[in-house]
């Protein structure tokens, strides 16, 4: 069994929510009523898939080109595949539907909105223009400019993992992590959240242990030659992009043992839940639902929960 950052918030926010999402859910599933709830679970919000497409061209193409040796993109650049991207998801998305099993998640152009949600020309307008200033604000960031000046080596969404429990191995996946020879490595974690008010310091410190603890890739062992591995000593930085607001993590012993606490418990619970069980062998109303109908509203599986309320 796999735990990450969100799989994490997700078991405390909504057990079920997690269920569905690895467990039933899972991508190599072939059931039919399976392969639906796979696809639930790649649904977004119009802000979501927003956040998702700033993600995806800020690791794609902002930071792979220098760590290829190919010129770094003028804003204009960006702006146009951003807008192409736009384009083409935006029309795969209206032309797509979940209730399509055979949908292929892998399509360079994927993108599905949530069949309950209404959006309107107007939000998708709105979609566009944020976008078009979250990456005018990574571009205006002195910060961020430096980082990737002064880096020897840019990795973008790399995976990181090591072992918690002897089944339980921790995930973890930086939106950018810069090594520059002779230093402790930095961490950037791209927020596109409207109001800017999401502090991101327990991830940022999950993302910290993984580079503290699992098997260095190839590409960036030799960066720790010199310098000690260890999570209290690399920069923490979290960019909100439609704010502009820059947030230098500085965590305390004390921020990493809570970091530890939420990581060992939650991956503690989900093997309790789980105990070795196969699929077929789990009832839903073994995982508690959320209590809260903000949480509800956000869940791209509200239509399971409204499915087994209406079978009752």
């Amino acid at each position: 069994m796999k735990w990450s950052y969100s799989g994490g918030r997700s078991f405390r926010g909504c057990q079920r929510q997690w269920y569905y999402r690895n467990i039933v859910g899972v991508g190599q599933a072939k059931a039919p009523e399976r392969r639906r709830v796979h696809l639930l679970g790649k649904t977004d919000s119009i802000s979501g898939w927003r956040g998702r497409l700033v993600d995806t061209l800020i690791s794609d193409e902002i930071v792979a080109r220098p760590s290829q040796g190919r010129e770094f993109p003028s804003f204009k650049d960006i702006i146009s595949i951003a807008e192409q991207r736009f384009q083409r998801q935006l029309a795969f998305a209206r032309t797509n539907s979940v209730n399509n099993i055979d949908i292929d998640t892998k399509h360079p152009d994927f993108a599905l909105f949530r069949d309950d949600d209404v959006i309107s020309e107007d939000d998708f307008s709105r979609a566009w223009e944020e976008v078009q200033r979250a990456l005018r604000t990574l571009y205006q960031s002195d910060v961020v400019k430096q980082v990737i000046k002064d880096a020897d080596l840019l990795v973008a969404q790399r995976s990181l993992q090591f072992k918690i429990m002897d089944d339980i191995t921790v995930v973890a996946i930086p939106d950018l992590v810069a090594f520059e020879l002779g230093c402790q490595p930095t961490i950037i974690d791209w927020k596109v959240h409207a109001h800017g008010t999401h502090d991101a310091w327990l991830q940022l410190a999950t993302y910290a242990l993984a580079i503290e603890r699992c098997t260095p890739h190839r590409d960036w062992s030799d960066f720790f030659e010199k310098i000690e591995r260890t999570a209290s000593n690399i920069r923490l930085i979290e960019v909100q992009l439609l704010t502009g607001a820059v947030r230098a993590h500085r965590l305390t012993e004390d921020d990493f043992a809570a970091a530890e606490e939420f990581l060992e418990s939650t991956a503690y619970e989900m093997a309790c839940l789980v105990d070795g069980r196969k699929f077929d062998e789990f009832n839903v109303e073994e995982f508690l639902q959320a209590r809260s109908p903000e949480a509800c509203d956000a869940c791209s599986y509200r239509p399971l929960c409204r499915e087994t309320v209406d079978a009752d």
